[in-house]
């Protein structure tokens, strides 16, 4: 199967500590593997080039006047077509967000997606989804039940600040609430306020669940340990076993405590929280090698934490940052503050004998400082290119749109033209990449310049009109072969779905190429919900759909049949400008590029 075939082949008391305390147990025993703001102008920033340039950018909302789109005419509007009444909470999402979704469906579904996810734009729909401030899911008790499982998300999604607005406004003489809400001040370094917290999970019910007792003890026990009860922290371990805790760090940690000795435990599996705190506590924190196994809460608590170790501060960050749970901005932070001060060609050169995450830092302090426009962007193409290879290009990229777009846009630095540009196109700051590139096309001898780039920005949701009108340079691109066979197919699976005319040549070229069969693709008949919630305009669930149907990796990792339908019904659902950054997100890591410049 061809998956970017012809259009026409397819198409959320003690009544309340109850519902609480059911959503704390569900999601605490579903394993669920983790994986930000952004810097720069906003999405919907539109931008006019000069005139005569032959292309301007579209202003968001009106219908461009010759854009180069299937069925422009179309049939009749039906009323599933007209635009939804958007909501009033800024998260650019539509009132009825929930519609078509009831309580059970909702904790199903947040059961099996992967949060935070792995993919920017994704993150940032599920960031607006999850803090939307509209009407809950539908069902018996529905507000009450939502709000726990939205702050359970929150926390598993590295959000503690999110979670802590949320917990302001409910009673902490709840146990299962007082739970949530010790926790979230572990997870923004507030030890004092979590023990004091503490105090009020006591006397849960002999119908509690046994994770939420074992949590309980956990909790109790390091604020034991904290304060320096040994014996309360050996009564806290033996509570924890009773409710059939296995043996964890945080446990080993609490009976080391109980003898007065350092753990030796091995880390397995997810690294908690409060298994963390724990370890800290008995004398034998984990290594920063062992933050690839940190859940995201854990990741901003100790980048938060004042008090850690600055190189521990900086791997955290990093980590965080890997996994959506640190955003661009508080990353971007972090450099600022913990960098080591170098000289600019030891920094580039590697020679003054920083690398890795205090490189990076130092590299980042120094572009923000530095006045002279060479020496800036050639420390922003080194921390770029280092970013790439170490898994943080989209949160790098993010947080130097602000200091890129301090470069004079001039001849003398023509070679950081393609730099900009992809720094312009993630951070989108569409003007940034435009200028650039136009700067390229002045010095072309032809005009051509980095062209194929305003086709990424196109797609990316630039708004620039007319649409379309820069496929051609990618046409020539994939007959000269830069787009290797497995891109090609994926160009042609987004341009299909975002509904552009795709040039024929170049659907040509893209059906004679191998057909790529790998990538993540869902079981039978997500597909097809995914499908009919779009259909239907159930925002939310078509969201919570296309996380599911995209599968860990998000854009990039899925297969090309469920990236098409999940950016397909992004857009049917009214929500374009996130399945435009879908697209432009599918395609960026493999966008040809200039082999030196």
């Amino acid at each position: 199967m061809i998956p970017f075939a012809s259009p026409k082949s397819r198409r959320r008391s003690n009544k309340a500590a109850h519902v609480a305390l059911a959503a704390l147990v569900f999601l605490t025993s579903t394993v669920i593997n983790v994986s930000t703001g952004h810097a720069g102008a906003k999405k919907d920033d539109a931008y006019r080039p000069p005139e005569g340039s032959g292309s301007t950018l579209h202003v968001p909302g009106s219908a461009p006047a010759t854009a180069v789109l299937h069925d422009s005419l179309g049939p009749a509007v039906e009323s599933s077509e007209l635009a939804p009444v958007m909501a009033g909470d800024g998260s650019a999402l539509p009132y009825e967000l929930w519609r078509g979704v009831d309580i059970p469906g909702f904790e199903k579904l947040i059961s099996e997606i992967e949060i935070p996810p792995r993919s920017p734009a994704l993150h940032d729909l599920w960031k607006r989804l999850i803090t939307s401030n509209v009407t809950p899911p539908a069902g018996q008790t529905g507000d009450v039940k939502f709000t726990a499982l939205r702050l359970e998300a929150l926390y598993r999604s590295g959000l503690v600040s999110e979670a802590a607005a949320e917990l302001a406004n409910a009673s902490p003489d709840d146990p299962v609430v007082a739970l949530f809400a010790a926790r979230n001040a572990l997870a923004n370094a507030d030890r004092n306020k979590a023990c004091a917290l503490s105090q009020h999970v006591v006397g849960l019910k002999a119908d509690t669940p046994k994770v939420v007792i074992a949590q309980a003890a956990l909790l109790n026990g390091y604020c034991a340990a904290v304060s320096g009860d040994t014996a309360g922290a050996g009564l806290a371990a033996e509570l924890a076993r009773e409710a059939g805790l296995q043996q964890t760090p945080g446990l080993a940690a609490l009976d080391a405590i109980s003898i007065g000795v350092k753990p030796a435990a091995k880390i397995e599996g997810r690294l908690g929280l409060i298994d963390y705190r724990l370890l800290e506590a008995a004398g034998a924190p984990p290594p920063a090698s062992d933050l690839d196994k940190a859940e995201p809460a854990l990741l901003v608590a100790l980048t938060n934490d004042s008090a850690s170790p600055p190189d521990l501060r900086l791997a955290a960050a990093e980590a965080g940052a890997k996994l959506n749970g640190v955003s661009p901005d508080a990353l971007a932070a972090i450099y600022s503050a913990l960098s080591t001060p170098q000289h600019v060609e030891s920094l580039l050169s590697g020679s003054g004998g920083l690398a890795g995450a205090p490189r990076r830092a130092a590299l980042f302090k120094a572009a923000e400082a530095e006045r002279t426009p060479m020496k800036k962007t050639r420390l922003i193409r080194a921390l770029v290119d280092d970013a790439r290879a170490n898994g943080l290009a989209f949160p790098v990229m993010m947080m130097l749109a602000r200091t890129t777009a301090q470069v004079p846009v001039q001849p003398e630095l023509s070679w950081f033209t393609e730099t900009a540009a992809e720094i312009g196109l993630v951070s989108a700051n569409y003007k940034m990449t435009y200028d650039w590139v136009a700067l390229s096309q002045a010095a072309s001898p032809d005009g051509s310049g980095y062209t194929h780039w305003l086709a990424l920005a196109d797609i990316a949701g630039a708004n620039i009109e007319p649409q379309g009108q820069h496929l051609a340079e990618l046409e020539v691109l994939a007959q000269h072969s830069r787009f290797s066979p497995d891109a090609l197919n994926r160009l042609a699976t987004v341009l299909d779905a975002l509904q552009y005319m795709v040039p024929i040549p170049l659907w040509e070229i893209a059906s004679r190429s191998p057909q790529p069969t790998t990538g993540y693709l869902p079981e039978t008949g997500v597909l097809s919900e995914l499908r009919d919630a779009a259909k239907k305009k159930e925002f939310g669930h078509t969201v919570l759909l296309a996380m599911k149907a995209l599968g860990p990796s998000g854009a990039e990792g899925a297969n090309m049949i469920a990236l098409g339908d999940s950016i397909r019904a992004l857009k049917r659902a009214g929500l374009e400008p996130d399945a435009r950054r879908l697209g432009f997100e599918a395609l960026f890591a493999s966008w040809p590029r200039t082999a030196i410049n």
